[in-house]
């Protein structure tokens, strides 16, 4: 599996799963493509129920461990920043079940172990251990590679 998704939505996704025959103990192993909690937040939960090994980012694992979405980010002097921000003291994100990832992946990393013919592609620019999977038929899974609000753009590198 790539990225768990929200836990609001934890319902519509047990059904997916059931649905396409994913009982407890056939679930082997997830990716996520960043910490973000729309990306995370029913790791720890399918972990329990399914077995799952949870495979991370090293430069994104303290947020799934900590909680904390905004660990290892550095301020970008845009505009969406400054608004992401400025909304984080006024919403604040429900509870986040943390977790210690399994196992923590970089550029390169052979998936074809854990049944997927595809490696790993490092895409800091969202966060610094954004990540794709690129599967050997060219197929590129990644998430938040693009801002679309007001326009769409590519998320800006990180340095450092």
């Amino acid at each position: 599996m790539i990225d768990t998704g929200v836990s609001s939505k934890r319902a519509a996704l047990e059904r997916e799963l059931e649905s396409a025959g994913c009982r407890p103990g056939s679930l082997k192993f997830i990716v996520l493509t960043h910490g973000d909690s729309d990306h995370a937040d029913n790791g720890a939960y399918l972990r329990e129920k399914y077995g799952a090994r949870i495979a991370i980012h090293k430069d994104d694992a303290g947020m799934v461990e900590r909680g904390d979405m905004n660990w290892n980010r550095k301020a970008k002097p845009d505009k969406f920043s400054v608004i992401f921000r400025i909304m984080s003291i006024f919403i604040r994100p429900g509870r986040f079940d943390t977790f210690k990832p399994d196992l923590t992946i970089d550029e390169g990393f052979d998936l074809s172990e854990y049944g997927l013919n595809a490696t790993v592609l490092h895409l800091p620019g969202h966060s610094k251990g954004s990540i794709g999977i690129l599967t050997s038929g060219g197929d590129l899974f990644c998430g938040d590679l693009l801002y679309n609000i007001g326009i769409v753009a590519y998320h800006s590198l990180i340095d450092g």
